[in-house]
């Protein structure tokens, strides 16, 4: 920015010389041969934009592929949507959405995968970790989720009911209606947790339950494979 500084003055001074001569002229007129006032820049302009445009940049994951529609919600308002296989980036404060008849998969930057199965909702939050780095954040509205993590990294999904901490597993989580959630772990281990019980663990081939404003209920054994049938077709 300091060239575009230096070029405006010189313009600046350039114009008060070739104007020093000419004859007063009327409030906001401006003499025979003068320039115009200086455009000033904002600091605002000067010294943010190129750090909102670079942390605008930066994806947190691509949605690869769409069986119907997954429509996405913008922070700044604007409405996109991606059908069949494509490359569409995803950004903190985006909400994603699938309608009745729709599923779509996304890739996070770390290599995780991330299903959505129809008539799901959810935003993209990020959150700064104590230790330092960034803990992704999904906010489960409503609908069914699976991801397998593969990154070092955290990543929590909020249902209205609980919060589900994650690292390096495999999971399917599903939101009813009422905010009851259901948490189905096919690799590893998730922490279940809300303000009205303590951290609930959950292991491989083990499901819990957990209303609003209710304790998790105790894990049970599942069959993992029937629960998530439904990604067949949208993850390959």
């Amino acid at each position: 920015m300091g060239k575009w500084r230096d070029l405006i003055v010189a313009v600046c001074t350039l114009g008060l010389v070739l104007s020093s001569g000419a004859s007063a002229t009327a409030p906001g007129a401006f003499a025979a041969g003068a320039s115009p006032p200086c455009p000033t820049l904002a600091p605002d302009a000067r010294d943010e934009r190129p750090v909102l445009l670079a942390q605008a940049a930066t994806a947190v994951g691509t949605a690869e592929n769409a069986v119907g529609t997954l429509i996405v919600k913008r922070a700044d308002g604007r409405m996109e949507e991606l059908r069949g296989r494509g490359a569409l980036p995803l950004y903190p404060g985006d909400e994603c959405r699938t309608e009745r008849g729709s599923r779509a998969v996304i890739r996070l930057a770390d290599g995780t995968l991330l299903a959505m199965n129809e008539q799901t909702r959810f935003a993209i939050r990020t959150r700064e970790e104590r230790g330092g780095g960034l803990a992704r954040v999904f906010k489960l509205a409503l609908g069914e989720v699976w991801m397998r993590v593969v990154g070092a990294g955290p990543i929590e999904v909020e249902t209205p009911a609980a919060t589900a901490a994650i690292k390096g597993t495999e999971f399917n989580l599903r939101v009813l209606a009422d905010g009851k959630s259901i948490l189905t772990v096919l690799e590893g281990t998730v922490v279940f947790r809300n303000e009205w019980c303590s951290p609930c663990s959950v292991a491989r081939a083990g499901q819990s339950a957990v209303e609003r404003g209710r304790p998790c209920d105790q894990p049970v054994a599942v069959d993992p494979a029937a629960v998530i049938s439904w990604i067949t077709g949208v993850v390959r």
